[in-house]
């Protein structure tokens, strides 16, 4: 009964989608329409080999997204303590370029990846992250930080973060959205593990041993995941683009990362301000204040599995634009929070709603995308157009925002709602486009 039930996963003719989503595009470069050698055969779907993919993808996500997402726990440090001299705005450009240079870098490692280079890009990475932040552990200025963190400790993401994205993908085919769900659910706990150390420990033992730890831990997970991940697209001598324009040639992806674009402009905006709207709004306690950020992302763990394993079935564009549509409406919704308990149902709420703009690109990416020999390549200039978007989005709310003496937390909840319905209006186009108007496909 078993291996039938795995066989039936593995055919594509149960999976009950629209027929254009198993042709090129008609606007994808040639070159993806014509697969190569470099082709893999049909993925496993399953099995011991695949889900360790998952399992090392998941450890390269607790170290690589956990500490991004954990930056709002560094400010805090940095602005009442390190860098006390220094303005709470320019203090967060710290973190926003982290994410810039971390998605940015991702352009590089894609082609890299394609043609089969896993092990360098992991072995490179981790050995440039963990120096990174072991240089964070001896800072005392802002630039200083900012070399160290920002530019050191993003370039090692970078190089580390595409192989967790694109490696899944190659080795599922039906269970590709719950297999890429799983591993990124891996940011989640890390999210909520290294905000309590740096809460926790620097009192013991002190900012610089903290981060020291810190990244001992990125070391010592880091090579479980070079020693279990592998890549199914074998090396492939033909040389590759850094920067392929072509591929924008194809409307449905590019029009998709412009949606992606737009979200990322109002998306994290909550993971640097729920703490301080929670104090200065609702009177919540500083205690309770400073584990907003872990209960968020703690509510965000099951956001990256549930929502991945209803768009395996249902499909990926189709869950997206719902949770789009109630990511949206729950961010206006907090214009009539001012309470400490609404405060953290809404944290809760808001860290599984908004996930799936987590988790979910990656498939959709890789579905608008036929040719396999060139997922990390799409990938990786996806996740530039990402970055931008997460560079740009939390300083304009800080200037929405205004300083201590004239709050406009209106205007900084309606820039986050209005970001998320607009991204789901584009998303919607590119539905429109590939499947028309039906509203019972899988898309």
């Amino acid at each position: 009964m078993d291996s039938k039930e795995q066989q039936r996963d593995s055919e594509p003719s149960t999976l009950c989608e629209d027929s254009n989503a198993l042709q090129a595009s008609p606007d994808a470069p040639s070159s993806e329409k014509q697969q190569d050698d470099s082709q893999p055969p049909t993925p496993p779907n399953g099995g011991f080999m695949a889900w360790l993919q998952v399992a090392g993808a998941w450890t390269i996500m607790f170290n690589v997204l956990g500490l991004l997402n954990s930056y709002g726990q560094f400010q805090n440090i940095y602005e009442a303590d390190i860098l006390k001299n220094e303005s709470a705005s320019t203090i967060a450009w710290i973190g926003s370029a982290q994410f810039l240079v971390c998605y940015l870098v991702c352009i590089f490692t894609g082609p890299l990846l394609d043609t089969g280079h896993l092990q360098l890009l992991l072995g490179i990475g981790t050995v440039v992250t963990v120096f990174g932040l072991m240089m964070v552990s001896l800072c005392h200025s802002y630039y200083q930080f900012f070399l160290a963190q920002t530019i050191v400790t993003g370039i090692g993401f970078g190089l580390i973060f595409l192989p967790a994205s694109s490696v899944v993908s190659q080795w599922f085919s039906t269970r590709t959205p719950l297999a890429i769900g799983i591993s990124v659910s891996g940011s989640s706990i890390g999210a909520v593990i290294y905000p309590i150390m740096l809460q926790r420990l620097i009192g013991q033992i002190g900012f610089p041993w903290t981060v020291r730890i810190m990244g001992f831990m990125v070391l010592g997970t880091m090579l479980f995941a070079a020693a279990v991940m592998r890549v199914r697209v074998g090396k492939n001598p033909r040389k590759r683009k850094v920067i392929d324009l072509r591929h924008f040639k194809d409307k449905l992806y590019l029009i998709a990362c412009l949606s992606f674009f737009v979200n990322f402009l109002g998306l994290y905006v909550f993971y640097y301000y729920i703490s301080l709207y929670a104090t200065e709004v609702a009177g919540t306690d500083q205690s309770l204040a400073n584990y907003l950020l872990p209960i968020l992302n703690a509510g965000s763990f099951f956001g990256r599995l549930i929502p991945n394993w209803i768009a395996g079935r249902y499909g990926l564009m189709n869950v997206q634009i719902i949770f789009g549509v109630i990511s949206g409406a729950l961010t206006f919704a907090l214009l009539g929070i001012k309470t400490t308990g609404g405060v953290v149902a809404f944290t809760v709420v808001y860290g599984f709603v908004s996930a799936p703009y987590v988790s979910l690109p990656i498939p959709i990416v890789t579905s608008l995308s036929p040719d396999r020999s060139v997922w990390a390549t799409r990938l990786g200039m996806s996740f530039a157009i990402i970055g931008l978007g997460a560079l740009i989005g939390s300083p304009v709310a800080g200037a929405i925002l205004g300083n201590s003496n004239n709050r406009n937390w209106t205007g900084l909840i309606v820039w986050c709602g209005v970001m998320f319905f607009a991204s789901t209006a584009i998303l919607t186009t590119v539905r429109i486009m590939k499947v028309g108007f039906k509203l019972f496909v899988k898309a």
